[in-house]
């Protein structure tokens, strides 16, 4: 796929896999009576690779505009994704180097963005008293499971993802 053509479509995949992930969220909650709350974030980890094919101020708006989807659907709080999407999405956009240079770097970046959205969301709807939280629950029913079940996503979509946004070792933008 051209650039172009990734410019129109990454909104509405990105926006697919948002509503996926709640779906594949809630019927893993349900299967452990609501026990353990996996996560999923292929949202995150499709955005990890789209860095790859747009500028960084494309990626960002659109990380924004997708956040404030996010918060309004998941969270009913606007501002939480709003603001940690683009953040991440920059963050991945000034590391990206480093990221692509194999798969191992990329899984801990997986592991990395995912923590950071989870423990920062939790610590702004703590901090403007949305929620109460108990850490230790919190890492040990919510981080552990979302963790482990984003780790498995990330390394069964790593080959199909490297052949979708054509990813190579020789690439140029890369070496």
């Amino acid at each position: 796929m051209s650039r172009f053509t990734f410019q129109f479509f990454s909104p509405i995949i990105l926006f697919l896999l948002m509503i996926l992930d709640g779906q594949i969220t809630h019927i893993l909650t349900g299967v452990s009576s609501g026990t353990w709350v996996p996560v999923s974030h292929l949202f995150l980890i499709f955005l990890m690779y789209s860095v790859t094919q747009h500028i960084p101020s494309y990626i960002i708006i659109l990380a924004a505009v997708l956040g404030a989807i996010y918060d309004s659907y998941y969270l009913g709080i606007y501002g939480i994704a709003t603001l940690l999407f683009p953040l991440i999405a920059l963050f991945i956009y000034n590391i990206q180097i480093t990221i692509f240079t194999n798969r191992w770097t990329r899984l801990f970046t997986t592991i990395i963005i995912v923590t950071a959205f989870e423990v920062f969301s939790a610590i702004i709807m703590v901090a403007f008293g949305f929620a109460h939280l108990n850490f230790i629950n919190f890492v040990v029913y919510q981080l552990a499971p979302t963790l482990l079940l984003n780790i498995i996503l990330a390394v069964a979509l790593q080959f199909p993802l490297e052949i979708f946004y054509r990813l190579k070792k020789s690439h140029g933008r890369y070496n």
